[in-house]
């Protein structure tokens, strides 16, 4: 679909990769601190001095080159007397742009203050002498550079570091359920992080200059995980089937299908998964709605990731390898289980093979056999 002329989602995402940012800084808060989201600027640490920062971020795909518009905007920002430089240790201007090299900015991080008011100066010099210069990086110059801002520049040029980071929205948040999540069951790990999210957001905080306090956090972070920890369950242990007469199930359609990749030292294993899924989800699933529901979707994400695995097995193997190949596919997807529905943290092996072979007994598509690349 054409993104129409107005369409403003890529401004969206700035926005909510900022709060992504916030939400980081106020997992990583200390006793005493509090995170400010647009209040001096797009984040902000206050606490001990030599711990305050003020950050910046920035969404961009475009290289950091000497004249991007998002360092002189912030410096631009921060030379203004309105804005409280003395309150911070540090001005971070948090980017996922890359620095290429040549760039002013490469290394900005490690040059002494001479050093960055020489690189500064160069950038200048080089501005002006274009012929054609644009609008907003003049007027941020004319105002940087002016005498009477002189000393506030050097003292901004010393504070400045440049933070980049390789990963997009998605991926940071992500990687802060990942960090930030631990001890938390991996089902819920998404649920605590958009909680959290939602918290910083919340109309109350930004009525409140929009502060978050270590306590408030902290507080708040303690009783959501506690809540999503108590309401995690524990996959129901498995039912304890005496009995089982395997010859019973010879010709069911999902034996058949073991015995078309020769793997005859499975069935007995399959035969097994299937009589105790079956039983699970009768006496324990099917009695809730919920449960029911959810098992439908996991269902759907058994199929789409058999489905993918087929495909990419059934490209990956040479003339006279199609059984062997068939088996090791056999081994892979009943090998883990790595998906799981409701609440449960995680869903045991043998249901999930189980599930597998319910679902080939009652699905054509679904085979063990790779397909045969004579006949395509």
């Amino acid at each position: 679909m054409k993104k129409i002329s107005f369409d403003s989602t890529s401004s969206v995402k700035g926005v909510l990769f900022q709060f992504l940012i916030a939400l980081e800084r106020c997992f990583e808060m200390q006793e005493g601190q509090s995170v400010y989201i647009e209040t001096y600027g797009d984040v902000s640490i206050l606490g001990k001095l030599s711990d305050s920062k003020q950050i910046e971020s920035k969404l961009y795909k475009r290289n950091l080159t000497d004249l991007d518009k998002n360092v002189w905007k912030s410096i631009y920002n921060w030379i203004r007397e309105d804005f409280p430089v003395d309150t911070f240790s540090s001005l971070i201007l948090l980017t996922t742009q890359k620095v290429p090299i040549g760039s002013a900015w490469l290394n900005w991080n490690g040059k002494n203050p001479s050093k960055r008011m020489e690189a500064l100066r160069n950038i200048k010099k080089s501005f002006d002498s274009r012929k054609r210069k644009d609008k907003d990086l003049s007027t941020y110059m004319n105002v940087i550079f002016d005498a009477e801002n002189a000393t506030r520049l050097s003292q901004i040029a010393k504070m400045l570091y440049i933070d980049s980071i390789s990963m997009d929205g998605n991926q940071y948040h992500k990687s802060l359920q990942e960090k930030y999540g631990k001890g938390i069951p991996d089902i819920q790990k998404g649920k605590y992080i958009n909680h959290m999210f939602g918290y910083i957001l919340s109309p109350d905080i930004v009525s409140h200059d929009w502060q978050i306090t270590y306590d408030d956090f902290t507080s708040e972070a303690e009783e959501i995980i506690k809540t999503l920890v108590e309401n995690t369950a524990v996959f129901p242990t498995k039912l304890k089937l005496a009995d089982i007469k395997k010859n019973d199930y010879d010709g069911y359609t999902f034996v058949e299908k073991i015995k078309d990749i020769k793997y005859d030292e499975a069935i007995s294993g399959a035969i097994d998964d299937y009589v105790h899924t079956a039983s699970m989800i009768q006496q324990e699933l099917e009695k809730s709605e919920t449960k029911k529901n959810s098992l439908l979707q996991y269902e759907e994400n058994l199929k789409g990731s058999y489905t993918a695995k087929y495909r990419k097995a059934s490209r990956n193997y040479d003339d006279g390898e199609r059984i062997a190949k068939s088996q090791d596919f056999y081994d892979d997807m009943t090998g883990s289980s790595d998906i799981t529905f409701h609440t449960y943290n995680s869903v045991d092996l043998y249901f999930h093979n189980g599930m597998l072979h319910i679902m080939a007994d009652e699905n054509d598509e679904l085979v063990w056999l790779l397909k045969d690349k004579a006949n395509e």
